[in-house]
């Protein structure tokens, strides 16, 4: 199925999941601009019996219908289209780009009750929309749950007739909830196989979420949730040892009830009694990230650089002349019918004319051979004997553009222009030439007359692509890719490539992966697509996949200085800092100028304690990049681990000249005022840190705990409590526990 076109629309890219009657895939849509990314869900009925294929149309119609209005919820997936092709059925939907909540719970910490109870509320508000429109999710999981990485708000994914429909032809064929090897599923409760799942089967699996999160346990280690509740009087299993509070203990313990009947009915009844606890300090849930370096440069060659686009098209760089055509011998003819002078003119004529012949096709010859210089001097010669022939400039221009001498070819190409106005090739080479020269402008109306001349010119759209990516018109420079791939599919990889850059660099970060990706589907041989989709992952905080990326790029090209330096950025995120140490000191090896490569290797040895050499690196890098403040922010930080805080606010006192909106700048002197025991200083820098950023909660909890040296426990209580509810909003629940302890010891 990879690769594949359905319904003349979805090409398919790879498999996201397996299913008993079918598989999930992530999709292109070919038919939107930019090819945006989908899911397409697969269902293949378990025979073709006409009957069988009948009822399972009306039912995956019916229930893809009552979906379209789901999708009206901003955390309900859209429902783009549902079809059927070659006997099976499927249905397309929105991609959601973002992080499982299995990757934040199940991991062996307990979150906070506080933590879990907001995740609570956020999933069940979700489903007082979708059972109000009578369907049930059927299998509400981590799985299921997605962070979405644009606003960090939970998705609940996997709706769909699939489920339905599957679930009849599991009951047709005897199957229960179990799987295959006779494993119960942690999140359906064992009368489901027996009974038409309720709404309560879903606020089952949301208990069993709710459990698994306040236990830190996986869902293989949680033992039976309605085992042994339904006794009276005794204790489920899963509530020993719980850290909980009683309110909070029976909520879980209805939800989770071995006896369906005594289960809450509907979600609206489970967020009443969630309201009744204690008030608990308001914010969402978020996807608990792993602790990151200081400061990491961004991931480029140097700290501002954008990617060039390839230059190579799909044909040679200046197109070749077309034969001049036949030589006039005939007018010899007309010799009886003339004066002797008028035939010695004649003769004298094309004489000349045939001599520059001869010199064009020596010239071109030689050009063939790979000798430009010696091609230059025929046509020299050709233009000195005929200054009129516009072959003749066009030769010369081209061997003018290919030893570099941009200013005499388009001196050339302007003069044919002159002679020849409808000459196609001469725009095209022009325009090239004016590009060379950035020219940008010009050079765009000649491709542009290219285009005009010839609708179906992919180099020409290519091109122009190429100088409006210069001139950081993206939207252009895509729909000039765009066009060229249309018109020439089998050489595409390139325009692909570029029009893979211009996305990433209007923001477009999934859009650039899939031209990337689908330039390695064909071409698995190509770093500059590893490198750039790496680039593209790393941004997107998927930096074990940017790092695969990256690795590919430096097998393919080993000499490259620049993946050296991104896979270094890349292990920093990683936390493996000797392999970032060891990637950056190959990049300098291949580029002692490598300004960023050296600031983060000082990152990684800061993170190591080899604060020393931290400093030496990145006083190497302010030397390459004596303007951009990270460096010095980087260089302050290893300062101040050295035990030398003036030199460290110094470092930070440059920073904040550089870019005075700097909050981390502005909050890292605040400390190092603080270690000098300046705390008026420290005070000042922490609240202006705050006023440039807010949400600053590490800056909150720094200034309470100097307030509390300080005696202003009021102070420090109000900024601890600030602190608490910012790290909740983000879903760290490693801070928010940290200044709820601060807050109970100052009280």
């Amino acid at each position: 199925m990879i690769g594949k076109l359905l319904d003349r629309r979805y090409r398919i890219i790879k498999v996201l999941g397996t299913g008993e009657f079918g598989q999930t895939y992530l999709a292109a849509d070919t038919h939107r601009p930019g090819y945006p990314q989908c899911v397409v869900k697969q269902l293949r009925p378990p025979s073709n019996n006409p009957r069988t294929l009948q009822i399972i149309e009306l039912i995956f119609k019916k229930k893809a219908e009552s979906l379209e209005k789901l999708g009206k919820h901003d955390q309900i997936p859209q429902l783009l289209a549902f079809f059927e092709e070659d006997k099976e059925f499927f249905l397309v939907e929105e991609f959601i780009p973002g992080r499982p909540l299995s990757a934040d719970i199940g991991q062996g910490n307990p979150l906070e009750e506080a933590v879990v109870v907001s995740l609570l509320q956020e999933i069940l508000e979700i489903l007082v929309f979708v059972h109000g429109h009578g369907i049930v999710h059927r299998d509400i999981n981590p799985e299921n749950l997605i962070r979405r990485q644009l606003d960090n708000q939970l998705v609940l994914i996997n709706f769909g007739p699939i489920k339905e429909i599957s679930y009849q032809l599991m009951k047709t064929q005897g199957q229960s909830s179990l799987n295959g090897s006779g494993e119960v599923n942690t999140y359906v409760p064992l009368e489901s196989a027996q009974l038409h799942a309720p709404y309560g089967d879903d606020l089952y699996a949301v208990g069993a979420i709710a459990i698994q999160a306040v236990s830190g346990l996986s869902a293989r280690e949680l033992p039976p949730l309605s085992a042994s509740n339904g006794t009276k009087g005794e204790v489920a299993p899963w509530r020993q040892n719980l850290k909980v509070s009683g309110e909070f203990a029976r909520i879980l313990e209805k939800m989770v009830h071995a006896n369906p009947g005594d289960r809450y009915l509907s979600a609206t009844e489970v967020l009443a009694d969630l309201r009744k606890l204690n008030p608990r300090p308001e914010g969402v849930f978020a996807a608990i990230a792993p602790p990151t370096p200081p400061v990491t440069s961004p991931p480029a060659q140097t700290p501002e650089e954008r990617p060039r686009p390839a230059l190579k098209g799909s044909s040679s760089r200046w197109r070749s002349p077309v034969s001049s055509g036949s030589l006039l011998w005939s007018a010899i003819g007309i010799l009886g019918a003339v004066g002797v002078v008028v035939v010695l003119w004649l003769f004298l004529a094309q004489s000349a004319r045939h001599r520059v012949d001869r010199l064009k096709t020596t010239g071109l010859e030689l050009v063939d051979r790979g000798d430009p210089q010696a091609a230059l001097e025929e046509f020299n010669q050709a233009v000195e004997l005929e200054p009129d022939n516009p072959e003749a400039h066009y030769n010369r221009g081209n061997v003018h553009y290919d030893l570099g001498n941009y200013q005499a070819a388009l001196e050339d190409y302007d003069r044919t222009l002159e002679l020849s106005p409808n000459k196609t090739n001469a725009f095209y080479n022009r325009g090239l030439t004016h590009y060379e020269l950035e020219n940008y402008p010009e050079a765009i109306a000649d491709f542009t007359r290219a285009i005009e001349d010839n609708p179906n010119d992919a180099d020409a759209y290519y091109k122009r692509g190429l100088v409006y990516y210069e001139l950081l018109d993206y939207e252009k420079a895509i729909a000039d890719y765009t066009e060229a791939i249309r018109l020439d599919p089998q050489q595409a990889n390139l325009a692909l490539l570029n029009r893979g850059l211009s996305r990433s660099a209007s923001g477009d970060k999934q859009g650039a992966i899939s031209d990337f990706t689908e330039v390695l589907r064909s071409d698995r041989n190509n770093p500059d697509a590893f490198y750039s989709r790496g680039r593209d992952r790393f941004f997107l905080a998927d930096y074990q996949g940017a790092m695969e990326d990256y690795s590919e790029a430096i097998r393919l090209n080993p000499g490259n200085p620049a993946y050296y330096t991104n896979r270094c950025a890349t292990y920093l995120n990683l936390s493996q800092y000797d392999k970032a140490i060891a990637d950056c000191t190959k990049a300098i090896e291949l580029d002692p100028k490598d300004g960023t490569a050296y600031g983060n290797r000082c990152i990684a040895h800061v993170n190591l304690g080899n604060a020393a050499q931290a400093v030496v690196d990145c006083t190497e890098a302010i030397q390459i990049h004596p303007d951009y403040a990270k460096f010095y922010s980087n260089r302050g930080l290893a300062r101040s681990v050295s035990g030398d805080k003036a030199g460290a606010i110094a470092d930070y006192t440059k920073a904040i000249q550089l870019v005075p909106s700097d909050a981390v700048a502005y909050s890292n002197r605040a400390a190092a005022y603080a270690d000098k025991g300046n705390s008026s200083a420290a005070i000042a820098d922490y609240s202006q840190a705050i006023r440039l950023k807010p949400d600053f909660d590490r800056a909150y909890h720094d200034r309470a705990l100097l307030r509390a040296q300080l005696g202003d426990k009021p102070g420090a209580i109000e900024d601890l409590q600030k602190a608490a509810t910012l790290c909740l909003d983000r879903g760290q629940a490693s801070c928010y526990n940290d200044a709820q302890a601060q807050i109970r010891q100052l009280r």
